[in-house]
């Protein structure tokens, strides 16, 4: 390199990208933590900290006699105060650099690119929401394509029996898992919407949700019918925002919220997502007793079950949503921790009871590895009955294990066996959802993180698994033919190519190695072991570990080949 050129690479990097070993460019702040929204913090060097602490000759008085003899210690305090400054800016950095890697474990997108990077670090693969849901708005860019008229009400879209219809697709499909929704009182106002012309905009929303989220999972494809529904029910719920929440304005929104998850793409159901958790708030739904209300809300219509399923619906969402994209969640004051009451073929309590472990990931309540270990066995332990509930079992463990691994916890061999369970019957779930064309968000989502956990373990066990999980991607990729879909299965087939060329150079440079040193001939390897006794034996030992080893089982042999990967513990298994 010339003198010209200049130096390359910065001499100083801040402590952020050390401890997330990034590379930097030395600025203040760094480019690395403006693009990601960390704190850039560069910490002092030992020998400049030296010369700091080093008293100057030239600035210190001649002590006279009696100066001498008074006990001033004066520097003494002033060292000690600087220390501890400088050891509470270490802790608060330290403390900001675990939350960043907390963030970064909780966002499935994030995990996607640190394992892209360890694959190929040559590469700076994108941060982007891989197989966040199966379409990323690909329903509502065919309204351009659809011409989808401007409708006035929902009886200028749809028909009473059509709307009845689609209500029947809702409470049969999305229902048993986000049940809200009161199923009489919706049929009779769908009666009384064809007999009475005038109704509140709240009431129509709720049947605009209902009906387009009908629409959803009745077809493959998006018709005029459901974006004119979709559409109508965004200029009733924008109206709302101007009047104090209702119990009918919130389920309208927590429709829509649901909708967008499934559907479109992640700020505009974020923001979705976080105005029912501000209207869930201003209408006092976290109160059990009406008499604990500062203030009065509209809400005496709707029963108390009913308003602990819609917060903590939802919260679940929320949450999800925020982990997924690393931005922070809207907290409540006072959230209800009872859950909902059980009812016949409704799975929303059996989706709600992982709500607790689900917010002790919020990297701002800093969990020990032990509480998360705990949590893990908790999820793992845990029967599920319906699809969509065992995938979001299956992604809560999956996010379990992201945060305990960026806080250097491996897995034992047992747990990890019970996690490559769970990934089976995440898989087998996903398939289930496709067949009956319910599209959940996590149809697509939850393979496509099995894909990359399987590959981060990097076992033989978890690389049989691997088939599965790909060819649940393609089946979805081949029914919903969107981009999204797509891209997906892509991605997860570029992730596999990756992992294949590393394998293949380790076995190149091992087969460099054989080659480079032959094995003698036999009578060469007699003559040695005649004049070595000692070298005899170890041949010995050696023929007695080669039987053993090629006796071993397949997971014998991931503890022996991996004792220190990325998941595994260490294991004296064969000591």
């Amino acid at each position: 390199m010339t003198r010209d050129e200049g130096r390359k690479r910065s001499k100083i990097a801040c402590q952020t990208c050390r401890d997330l070993k990034r590379r930097c460019d030395g600025a203040q702040p760094c480019g690395t933590c403006v693009r990601f929204e960390y704190h850039c913090i560069y910490q002092t060097s030992k020998s400049r900290r030296r010369r700091e602490s080093k008293p100057d000759p030239e600035r210190i008085p001649a002590l006279s006699g009696d100066a001498v003899s008074a006990p001033a210690l004066v520097p003494a305090p002033a060292f000690s105060e600087t220390k501890l400054a400088r050891d509470e800016a270490q802790s608060a950095a330290a403390s900001k650099v675990v939350q960043a890697r907390s963030v970064e474990a909780n966002s499935c997108p994030a995990f996607v690119r640190t394992l892209a990077l360890r694959l190929d670090p040559k590469r700076n693969p994108r941060m982007h929401s891989f197989a966040w849901n199966a379409f990323l708005g690909s329903r509502s860019l065919q309204a351009v394509q659809l011409h989808a008229p401007a409708a006035q009400s929902i009886t200028d879209i749809i028909s009473q029996k059509r709307l009845q219809e689609l209500a029947a697709v809702y409470f049969q499909k999305l229902d048993p898992i986000y049940g809200f929704v009161d199923r009489t009182q919706i049929c009779r106002r769908i009666q009384q919407r064809w007999a009475v012309l005038s109704v509140t905009p709240e009431q129509e929303a709720v049947l605009c949700g209902i009906a387009a989220l009908g629409c959803l999972f009745s077809q493959v494809q998006s018709d005029t019918v459901e974006v004119a529904l979709v559409e109508l029910s965004r200029v009733f719920l924008e109206r709302t925002l101007y009047s104090t929440p209702s119990a009918d304005s919130i389920t309208a929104w927590l429709l829509r919220v649901i909708y967008l998850r499934i559907a479109e793409t992640h700020y505009v159901a974020w923001m979705a997502s976080c105005t029912v958790m501000h209207m869930i708030d201003a209408a006092g739904f976290t109160v059990d007793a009406p008499q604990e209300a500062i203030l009065s809300s509209p809400h005496n219509e709707v029963s108390l079950d009913t308003k602990k399923r819609i917060v903590t619906i939802a919260q679940h969402l929320n949450i999800w949503m925020s982990f997924d994209m690393g931005l922070t969640r809207v907290s409540l004051f006072n959230p209800t921790t009872a859950m909902p009451s059980k009812r016949k073929g409704d799975f929303t309590r059996e989706l709600m009871e992982l709500l607790p472990l689900s917010m002790e990931l919020d990297p701002q309540r800093k969990p020990t590895a032990l509480e998360l270990e705990d949590a893990l066995q908790v999820v793992l332990n845990r029967v599920h009955s319906a699809p969509p509930s065992i995938l979001a079992q299956c992604n809560l463990a999956l996010c379990l294990c992201r945060r305990l691994r960026s806080m250097d916890v491996a897995l034992t061999d047992s747990v990890l066996q019970q996690v490559l369970i769970l990934t089976s019957n995440g898989i087998q779930a996903a398939q289930a959802v496709l067949a009956a064309r319910t599209p959940w968000h996590q149809m697509t989502y939850v393979p496509f993180q099995i894909v990359c956990v399987l590959l981060a373990i990097d076992t033989v066990s978890s690389i049989s698994q691997l088939r599965d999980a790909m060819q649940c991607l393609r089946d979805v990729s081949a029914v919903y033919k969107t981009e999204a879909t797509r891209e997906a299965l892509r991605t997860a087939r570029s992730l596999v190519l990756l992992h294949q060329r590393g394998k293949e150079m380790f076995a190149s440079a091992l087969s460099e190695i054989l080659k480079s040193r032959p094995m003698s001939p036999v009578e060469d390897v007699e003559d040695v072991l005649d004049t070595s006794p000692m070298l005899s034996e170890d041949m010995l030992g050696m023929n007695s570990f080669t039987d053993q080893f090629f006796g071993l089982q397949y997971s014998d042999i991931d503890q022996l080949l991996n004792p220190d990967f990325f998941w595994n513990i260490n294991s004296n298994r064969f000591g």
